[in-house]
């Protein structure tokens, strides 16, 4: 009972501290979830994700990326993907695995240590190369690969499971490819003035895997004739990351006859009896975690642009109040003088890729509960039989032992909270120098809902600046390193 009552404590921690992320509080979120990590327990894993993204939202780029990497190479120990092309079991050994442990079939899934989804896996990666362009931005195309890479490791995974376990089950791969890999790819090798062969070759690639990111158009034209910008201007990216991600929550689901046949296979591999397959009890539903995307009224971040002339480059964003008469009390530029660069566009889609890996994995999270909960109904059965227990006494046993077991399950809803729904993008072109960003989280209509923020940036020459900037819901995070802000202090001092 105490256990049961410290997970809910620290779950409610986690759900107060993803709320406070939302509404705009980083140090209330900040704090529950570093409380939560560093407590060691069953879900010290995804506050720690959660916490990552909360220390990047808040500029702390070094801390984000080192945490991130440490989360990286401890979930890489039992990651099947990780496993492809490093020997060491196949997937039959990889599906037995998956369980965790005797203790997680006697219980449920929340019994074992956390081990993030396919998908989170990727997310790492990706916003590793995320932090990597809010700071100084070396290592983004590595990291990118290897989201692109272990992406593509995911689905040789899910192929020869299928192909080893049931290959007559018409399975359809689930794990789509990132359009976010090939564009910083593009963006990157458009940079350098020389490599736009490889820009147009990434670009197209976009297109292929994104038909309605239309930017990919003008990348690609950009690309094709060998120009980067125009002279005395340079490139502006600005990386936002929309909306509420997806998250688990429990869902009770009926048994198909997918799932019974992959629980058989899974019997049968696992040098069950046959007859004990046989013999599987009828099962009608199970409780598994299913996933659902928070709304959230954002649909994209409306930016404009200012230059500053005297104004000195400065490094935290500043809430923006209604501005008349052409500047501010403190100097900046009105509203006015910002010219609209436009809105920030779709470019890869969390929520729904995860949508659709989860609708393909349905079958195999459904075979696990059932399997789980099979075993739980014929080990009473066994049990029944040893005391002797026949006709309506037996069935009265077997019903009350069984009933009280499987009650006790509850679906594993751990996971990354604080993912964006989507990661989008805008590129405008700006004159070198000091300019003055103005950032506004707008709905589907166009019309804000929420205050604006903005944020000085240097534009130089012929290069790209990187600005990264989170907006949940109705209030922007813009990302400003801290190596940013000593500097600012340094000539303000």
């Amino acid at each position: 009972m105490l256990s049961l009552t410290g997970c809910a404590a620290k779950l409610a921690s986690i759900d107060t501290a993803r709320g406070a992320f939302v509404s705009g509080d980083l140090a209330t979120a900040e704090s529950m979830l570093s409380e939560v990590a560093d407590s060691g327990g069953r879900f010290s894993g995804p506050a720690e994700l959660d916490l990552a993204i909360v220390q990047l939202a808040a500029g702390n780029v070094d801390a984000a990326s080192s945490r991130l990497r440490v989360l990286r190479d401890r979930f890489d120990k039992t990651s099947p993907a990780s496993k492809i092309g490093a020997g060491g079991g196949g997937v039959l050994s990889t599906a037995k695995q998956a369980g965790g442990g005797a203790l997680s079939m006697v219980t449920d899934d929340t019994a074992r240590v956390f081990k993030p989804a396919g998908y989170e896996e990727v997310m790492i990666r990706t916003m590793l190369a995320i932090c990597s362009l809010a700071g100084d931005g070396t290592d983004a195309e590595s990291y990118i690969n290897q989201a692109a890479m272990h992406q593509a490791k995911l689905r040789t995974v899910a192929d020869e499971r299928r192909r080893s376990l049931l290959p007559d089950f018409v399975d359809t791969t689930p794990h789509q490819e990132l359009a976010l890999a090939p564009y910083l790819r593009g963006v990157l090798r458009e940079a350098t003035h020389h490599d736009f062969d490889d820009a147009q070759r990434n670009y197209r690639l976009v297109s292929s895997i994104r038909p309605d990111f239309k930017p990919a158009f003008d990348d690609l034209e950009r690309a094709t004739v060998g120009n980067h910008s125009r002279p005395g201007h340079g490139a502006l990216y600005v990386f936002a990351m929309v909306g509420r991600g997806p998250v688990l929550v429990p869902t009770d689901a009926p048994v198909t006859s997918a799932a019974v046949s992959i629980a058989s296979a899974l019997m049968l591999n696992d040098d069950e009896e046959e007859d004990d397959v046989t013999r599987l009890p009828k099962i009608t539903s199970v409780e598994i975690p299913t996933v659902v995307i928070p709304p959230s009224p954002v649909a994209s971040v409306a930016i404009a642009a200012s230059p500053l002339s005297a104004s000195p480059l400065t490094a935290s964003p500043r809430t923006v109040s209604p501005i008349t008469n052409g500047v501010s009390g403190n100097g900046l530029p009105s509203p006015k003088e910002f010219q609209l660069l436009g809105a920030t566009q779709s470019l890869t889609d969390i929520g729904r890729l995860v949508q659709t890996q989860e609708n393909a994995e349905r079958p195999w999270t459904i075979a696990r509960s059932f399997l789980r909960q099979a075993g739980k109904e014929m080990a009473v059965g066994k049990v029944r039989e040893g005391l002797g227990l026949t006709g309506g006494l037996g069935s009265a046993f077997q019903f009350a032992a069984s009933s009280a077991w499987t009650a006790s399950e509850t679906a594993d809803t751990r996971c990354w909270g604080l993912l964006p729904r989507e990661i989008q993008v805008l590129r405008a072109e700006l004159p070198a120098g000091d300019q003055a960003i103005r950032l506004a989280p707008v709905g589907p209509d166009g019309f804000s809902v929420g205050g604006d923020v903005q944020s000085d940036v240097r534009i130089d020459d012929g290069r790209n600046t990187y600005l990264v900037v989170f907006a949940p819901a109705q209030h922007i995070h813009v990302v400003n390193p801290a190596r940013f802000i000593s500097q600012s202090t340094q000539k303000t001092e």
